[in-house]
């Protein structure tokens, strides 16, 4: 790993001290059915509950699957448990009941925040998933990682590189449906890298694997997805009282 780094601009106090990652795909002929009540009634519902901060969709690039991304930006990752959350996962509105037995490819992943460097949103993001064995010489460390987002952020720089975030999975939460997912067992980590310019994915995937090869060296698996930035909504923009009405008004 490069010598100690120039310290660079972090995230304000608003920033992300956990995350909620949903992976899905979705029945072909409802795909235009699922972009209006994800984007319009199912995101901004679950952003509206207190302790989330921000959500963004994305959409896979070629070659990815599953074609769906969603992260949930969280002040803190007990508002998973929170009666408000349960009540919207247990209690799904008539379209969302509607649309859960079309999702394919489920997951579900929760991460605790342990750096997070850069403040500008980006057109496009790398995301990699990579698990290591808790036990094992090699695994990263809390200081390791918050070098390691400085590093990426500074070397990713001629990729446009404009935020980088980096989580410890931790279980939380109710979920809906059951994860499909082939990564074993072990401690998981997620690297969300952002760009400004979504032409420089491939070279911020390089600028990924050559910076943080010494890392990935002793992991015992890792895979790594592009994303095309969809639409975003803050909790700002949804707060008020009560859990939001269902948009019966758009369902089909």
């Amino acid at each position: 790993m490069p010598s100690t780094p120039t310290p660079l601009p972090t995230f304000t106090p608003s920033a992300p001290r956990a995350l909620l990652g949903i992976w899905n795909g979705i029945e072909t002929a409802r795909t235009a059915e699922y972009d209006r009540w994800h984007a319009l009634e199912h995101v901004p519902e679950r952003v509206w509950v207190d302790g989330f901060l921000a959500a963004s969709r994305y959409i896979a690039l070629a070659g990815t699957t599953p074609r769906y991304f969603t992260l949930y930006e969280l002040d803190r990752l007990d508002c998973l448990t929170s009666p408000a959350y349960k009540d919207l996962v247990d209690s799904p509105s008539p379209w969302s009941a509607s649309m859960r037995p079309s999702f394919s490819n489920f997951l579900r992943q929760t991460y605790t925040v342990d750096a997070s460097c850069g403040t500008v949103a980006g057109v496009g993001l790398l995301l990699v998933r990579a698990r290591w064995n808790p036990t094992a010489p090699g695994a990263p460390t809390p200081a390791q990682l918050k070098t390691l987002a400085t590093h990426l952020l500074q070397q990713g720089a001629k990729a446009c590189a404009s935020s980088v975030t980096i989580g410890t999975g931790e279980a939380a939460g109710p979920q809906a449906l059951a994860n499909v997912d082939a990564a074993p067992a072990g401690q998981e980590h997620v690297f969300a890298l952002q760009t400004a310019r979504l032409e420089d994915l491939p070279l911020l995937g390089r600028v990924f694997t050559d910076t943080a090869a010494d890392l990935l060296a002793s992991s015992i698996w890792h895979v790594e997805a592009s994303y095309q930035f969809s639409s975003r909504v803050l909790h700002s923009d949804v707060a008020q009282p009560v859990r939001p009405a269902p948009r019966l008004d758009l369902m089909p």
